[in-house]
């Protein structure tokens, strides 16, 4: 796990004296190496070892986002160039030479919208393998390729036709473009309601079972006994660190003490949904 706290007594000492702490994500930052026994303390532990599992930079999340990002910067760039290249974009370059001829500027505008469509079949692919969820991001990607589509679609023709060019087998990357942004814009757009899943309330406010106290427990002692030591050194000083600042009372920091190393969770209080 990745937190802002080195250990338990940190957090105990940096906790903020206006909220009443949960003695679950105090044992929780005590095994933050350990995000799979995290995961067993309760609701408390599972969301946090939920969220260190979603922002966790591994490699291939990293690759996977680079990868992502090189699509979404192509998807938009490859139509972006496709439209340019027959209308204005020569002068830009060189003021003087005037639009490219379509014979030039058509079969260009062909491939870049070729490569438009294939880019958004790879994000297709990756979306549907995400799990389809809404994406904002997404719609708006398909959404520009789709309206620079339908700019091509009516562009290419004219600009052929101007310079008496048969532009032929060129417009049919324009057209799948245009299609596929569509359908993919229209398919986010079913899955509006279909987000990142979150915790359930129901397990938020059910009481710690007595199997998950034993789960608990049982990868708890699983652990080298120099290594346990070492987390209940970390405990039971966030604990005394917690009482010195009048955060819990003395009963309950004799019961913290005594009870077994993993299983804080099952002194707090039920939360109510």
């Amino acid at each position: 796990m990745s937190t802002p706290y080195p250990d338990a007594r940190t957090w105990a000492q940096e906790h903020s004296l206006a909220d009443v702490p949960r003695l679950a994500r105090l044992e929780g930052f005590a095994f933050q190496a350990h995000p799979e026994i995290v995961a067993s303390f309760g609701a408390d532990g599972a969301a946090m070892a939920r969220f260190t599992a979603e922002h966790r930079r591994t490699p291939g999340r990293t690759a996977k986002n680079v990868l992502v990002a090189v699509l979404g910067i192509v998807m938009v760039l490859a139509p972006i160039l496709g439209v340019a290249i027959y209308g204005t974009a020569a002068a830009y370059i060189a003021p003087s030479a005037g639009p490219l001829p379509a014979q030039v500027a058509v079969p260009i505008a062909g491939v870049c919208f070729l490569i438009a469509a294939l880019t958004q079949v790879a994000l297709w692919i990756v979306w549907l393998r995400a799990g389809a969820r809404w994406s904002p991001l997404l719609l708006g990607l398909a959404v520009i390729a789709a309206v620079l589509a339908g700019f091509a679609t009516a562009g290419i023709p004219r600009v052929s036709a101007r310079d008496d060019f048969a532009f032929g087998a060129w417009i049919v990357p324009v057209w799948v473009t245009l299609v596929l942004g569509g359908v993919l814009a229209i398919g986010i757009l079913l899955r509006v309601r279909v987000r990142t899943t979150e915790p359930a309330s129901t397990a938020a406010t059910a009481a710690p079972a007595v199997s998950d106290r034993e789960r608990a427990r049982t990868l708890v002692r699983a652990l080298p006994p120099s290594e346990q030591g070492a987390l209940q050194a970390d405990r039971d000083d966030a604990l005394r660190i917690l009482a010195g600042r009048g955060l819990i009372d003395d009963a309950t920091l004799q019961r913290a003490l005594e009870i077994d190393l993993g299983t804080l969770f099952t002194l707090d209080p039920i939360r109510e949904g």
